[in-house]
């Protein structure tokens, strides 16, 4: 369409060129559903008006741009040579660019420990966080080095308590109320925490790297939340004063508007509960670090990672997180680069680049205001709002632990995206699509990495499924001497055989499989003769469906007969059935087209060529113990959306 002078498109103009473009197709096909049943359009004319609790309030960041966070553990019983080494990374990366710390901590460590690992960090200037824990001895340590020093923390530190959450890292369920009451004392002291220094972290990115959809993420943080109001609260502080005390720690992924709308969402949700519990508006604002999930990183190809780390980071910044922290590139596999800092460095660089190029930061809500993104939000705030209200309704975030009822619903919710997966209608880059066969990994994984040490909820790696094959497939190379293959008997010519060739090469690729031929056949009896030629237990037919017609049947045939013990056929969904019947009459036992589940297919395969292993998955562990925690006020049980 040519536009003269003068002439003007109205929307009705721009749907018809688009219906053209998709060549009869409507725009409505073009719409999704997110795991939490919402619906995605392809078009957004109209949405409801930006909260203003989902805009970041923080002048500082602004200017200053969010706090670029890097963790470390400190182990307790650490040497003196190991808490020096611990140290020097510490200096590299705050000299790297680095704005805070977060310090995973374990049982035991003391304020000396600490003293030695942060020598070289200004208490008064730089954050530090402890990781989620649920141990006060390690909250106190932090307290203790700040006494020490005679240096207050600086706002965006947190001492990182996490009681209600410790279920999801060991099963186990504590009492809030000593947290609260330590916290409250210690927030109430001469010292006191210093202004925008938090005591309590919720910890939701346990949910999301268990499989948990994002609503369901939001409406457990923001229960776990409101047990630490409530206990703050009971302990004697007024609510303004508690909602200060308590920040959250959420996932990014790499679905960047999800995420988006997620931590905006989350923002909104918590000013609710303050204000609707009686506290102001200012006490209301969300304290937010994001952290880049685990569950998103693979361990094939681990320099997607950096695409994935880089997208969840730059959709944090984008949402107003007031920390984020990008996990390094082979967080998981460690053994894709030579240089031991690379994954570090990267990870820093990734955010600089986001900050100092992009200046993402400068604009306190560049999402607001977008049609598409306001709905999501508003749509996931109400979706999490309900799942809050009858989390609460049960008893709170403790009960729902104790009776196994949260265990439950993530299963089941991490059932329905491994069948996405599975099916490659959620494609997974380097892993589930376009694998390389000769990536560099340390070996076949032996054990399961995502598995917590001791009980809790485990971290399950989307890529895991997938990653099983392939270290079958690898262990087999091993023991044999030689890649697992499959012979593919493309029909026709390159034009007619060539999409269908890729696809099903794509295919054997995810399971570690290489395939041999593809080049094309002149006749049924070319393609067995090749087939024996090879040495290869499997045949694959690749071909147009008029290729099928003329010679689909009558090759299927010659390749049984030349001792095939697997004769597959790719096709398509639409692919006319009484085709598929002369095909299987004539000896194809599969047909793989888009939406078969990869997995059960792959591993029928492994099967057939004598390969050992595959897909398992760890059973859920059962929460031990719980106590009794008081449900949700009236107040907000009954705050309609």
């Amino acid at each position: 369409m040519i536009l003269g002078p003068g002439w003007s498109a109205s929307g009705d103009d721009w749907l018809a060129l688009v219906e053209r473009t998709l060549r009869g197709r409507g725009v409505g096909e073009l719409s999704s559903v997110t795991r939490d049943g919402i619906e995605v359009r392809p078009l957004y004319t109209d949405g409801p008006a930006p909260p203003a609790a989902a805009r970041t309030a923080d002048p500082a960041r602004a200017e200053h741009g969010w706090d670029v966070r890097v963790c470390h553990r400190v182990e307790a019983g650490a040497g003196p040579g190991t808490l020096d080494a611990l140290h020097d990374l510490i200096a590299d990366d705050l000299a790297g660019g680095a704005t805070s710390l977060e310090l995973n901590v374990g049982a035991g460590v003391t304020v000396d420990d600490l003293d030695r690992v942060l020598a070289v960090v200004d208490l008064a200037d730089t954050a530090v966080a402890l990781a989620p824990l649920a141990e006060l001895s390690a909250a106190e340590a932090l307290a203790g080095l700040a006494a020490r020093r005679d240096s207050a923390l600086v706002a965006g530190s947190s001492l990182g308590l996490d009681p209600a959450g410790e279920w999801g890292r060991s099963g186990r369920l504590l009492d809030v109320a000593a947290a609260a009451a330590w916290a409250t004392e210690t927030a109430q002291s001469s010292g006191g925490l210093g202004p925008g220094v938090r005591a309590f972290t919720v910890d939701a990115t346990r949910y999301v790297d268990a499989g948990a959809t994002e609503a369901h993420a939001l409406g457990w943080a923001t229960a776990t939340g409101i047990e630490y109001l409530r206990g703050l609260v009971e302990a004697g502080l007024p609510v303004d004063a508690a909602a200060g005390l308590i920040g959250f720690r959420f996932a990014a992924t790499a679905d960047q508007f999800v995420t988006i709308a997620a931590l905006r969402a989350a923002r909104v949700m918590w000013a609710r509960v303050v204000t609707a519990s009686g506290g102001s508006q200012g006490a209301g604002r969300q304290y937010q670090h994001a952290v880049t999930a685990a569950s998103g990183y693979s361990r094939r190809d681990p320099w997607v990672n950096l695409l994935r780390g880089a997208v969840a980071a730059m959709a944090a910044g984008v949402a107003g997180a007031d920390a984020v922290t990008v996990l390094p590139f082979d967080h998981v596999s460690e053994s894709a680069g030579s240089d031991d800092d690379l994954g570090r460095r990267l990870a820093r660089n990734t955010q600089l680049l986001l900050l100092e190029e992009s200046h993402l930061a400068r604009t306190g809500d560049p999402a607001g205001g977008s049609f598409y993104v306001e709905s999501l939000t508003d749509e996931l705030a109400r979706t999490a709002w309900s799942i809050l209200q009858s989390t609460e309704a049960a008893g709170g975030i403790g009960a729902m632990a104790a009776d196994g009822s949260l265990q439950a619903a993530i299963d089941q919710q991490w059932e329905a995206r491994l069948e996405g997966l599975r099916t490659r209608r959620e494609p997974l880059t380097g892993v589930s699509e376009y694998p390389m066969l000769d990536d560099a990994v340390a070996g076949p994984d032996d054990g399961d990495v995502a598995a917590p040490a001791e009980g809790g909820l485990p971290i399950r790696r989307l890529a895991e499924p997938f990653e099983a094959l392939r270290d079958a497939a690898d262990r087999h190379r091993l023991a044999t001497g030689d890649r697992p293959e499959v012979w593919v008997a493309a029909l026709g010519p390159a034009t007619a055989h060539s999409t269908r060739t890729a696809w099903v090469q794509n295919l054997l690729a995810v399971g570690g499989i290489e395939a041999r031929g593809g080049e094309g056949v002149d006749s049924p009896i070319a393609a067995a003769a090749d087939f024996a030629a090879s040495g290869v237990a499997a045949a694959v037919i690749a071909g147009s469906d008029d290729w099928y017609l003329k010679r689909g049947p009558a090759t299927a045939s010659a390749l049984s007969e030349a001792g095939a013990a697997l004769v597959a056929a790719v096709c398509e969904p639409a692919t006319p059935a009484g085709l598929l019947d002369d095909m299987r009459a004539a000896g194809v036992s599969e047909f793989w087209h888009e939406g078969i589940d990869v997995v059960v297919t792959l591993k029928r395969l492994h099967q057939i060529l004598g390969i050992v292993g595959g897909y398992t998955r760890m059973p859920p562990t059962e929460a031990e113990g719980h106590s009794a925690l008081v449900s949700l006020s009236e107040a907000i049980l009954e705050e309609p959306w």
